[in-house]
């Protein structure tokens, strides 16, 4: 078994070093002068709350004013999110409420398919961003090769533990899937920043071919890459960060969490399911080492050897994000997130597949 557990460990630290020496491999985009056409897309539901910062946000933006349009979707709120779009004073911005469909893949298939720009950027409702953020992030679509941008994501400060442990995690996601991008292999990103050209959504876009609520993002992804494997970029530049919410409470923690993970039987990109796989394992190595010091003390030396080592290569991918994101405060807690981790992401797995979640008011069973 032992044996086992140091394949699982070995196979863990040349991903994580590979992803590691991805996020080095990424740079700026050379010409930051670039202005195509542009459409950012937003699709809401239930964002009466958010409504009012976002507009402010989206006016806020630095771009030709010509050459931009904010498409926004209502999908189907049932508070007043859509009263207060109607009366918003922005222009260029083109309003959908949405009749046929539900659901986040559904608006966005809907607002793209009117969309005007031949570059499309998705954000969320609920995000906050540099006034220079379109601008940076199309600057990658100066090289015609590139088909689709995938932007980082941190979430915004907060004092408390639980909501450390929460960025520490959101960032080691973040950093690997930009790590993943740099090292010619991208397995996720996230739709609250990224952008692609239309011709190829509309090309490579399957969302309707699979039965997960969630993961517009990923999937596309992994369709572009399919047919264009060397035309994805991370946008590793402090103008592109975009910042979102936390979970404010541990259930709706968890329930986020469920989610994401119960996409994952969707996946059939080879290297995400490997990855997926590999995490899962290298976590349920570190549990049996732990269970099995209590009936072997001995057992102490070889989980403290496993435990190290994943530190040790964990912190050499997630310190430089940490940097990137101006958040090294987390760095402290990685050395015990390791440990909660652990738990957390095995329970998660069992719970993604044998409950129902929320989302937006929906409930939907995996």
């Amino acid at each position: 078994m032992q044996i086992v557990i140091f394949l699982i460990l070995l196979l863990y630290v040349l991903l994580i070093l590979k992803f590691t020496i991805g996020w080095y491999k990424t740079e700026k985009a050379e010409d930051t002068n670039f202005t195509p056409n542009v459409s950012v897309v937003i699709a809401l539901r239930n964002e009466e709350n958010q409504t009012e910062k976002l507009l402010k946000h989206l006016q806020s933006l630095i771009y030709p004013t010509d050459k931009i349009e904010f498409v926004l979707v209502n999908d189907h709120s049932t508070d007043n999110t859509y009263e207060l779009l109607q009366k918003n004073r922005i222009d260029k911005l083109v309003l959908i409420d949405l009749k046929e469909g539900q659901g986040k893949k559904q608006a966005i298939s809907k607002a793209i398919s009117v969309a005007s720009g031949e570059i499309i950027i998705t954000t969320d409702a609920d995000c906050s961003f540099n006034f220079n953020w379109v601008q940076t992030i199309v600057s990658y679509f100066s090289d015609k090769s590139i088909k689709l941008v995938s932007g980082p994501v941190i979430y915004q400060r907060q004092e408390n533990v639980f909501q450390k442990l929460q960025s520490l995690e959101f960032a080691s996601l973040i950093a690997s899937g930009a790590g993943a991008i740099g090292g010619g292999n991208a397995i996720f990103c996230n739709g609250a920043n990224m952008a692609f050209r239309k011709d190829v959504f509309l090309e490579a876009n399957d969302l309707s071919n699979n039965s997960s609520v969630s993961g517009d993002d990923v999937f596309l992804l992994h369709s572009v890459k399919q047919k264009y494997p060397n035309a994805i970029v991370f946008a590793k530049d402090e103008d592109a960060i975009v910042k979102t919410k936390g979970a404010p409470s541990i259930k709706e923690f968890v329930n986020q969490r469920k989610r994401w993970t119960a996409k994952s039987s969707d996946y059939k990109d080879s290297t995400t399911i490997y990855t997926s796989f590999l995490v899962l394992f290298s976590n349920l190595s570190l549990i049996y080492l732990f269970a099995n010091c209590f009936a072997d003390i001995s057992a102490l030396q070889i989980f403290g050897l496993f435990y190290i080592a994943k530190f040790i290569v964990d912190l050499l991918l997630l310190y430089p994000a940490l940097k990137f994101f101006n958040r090294t405060d987390l760095v402290k807690w990685i050395l015990p997130f390791e440990f909660f981790y652990s738990f957390y992401i095995v329970l998660i797995v069992i719970l993604s597949f044998t409950q129902s979640f929320n989302w937006k008011g929906r409930v939907h069973k995996k």
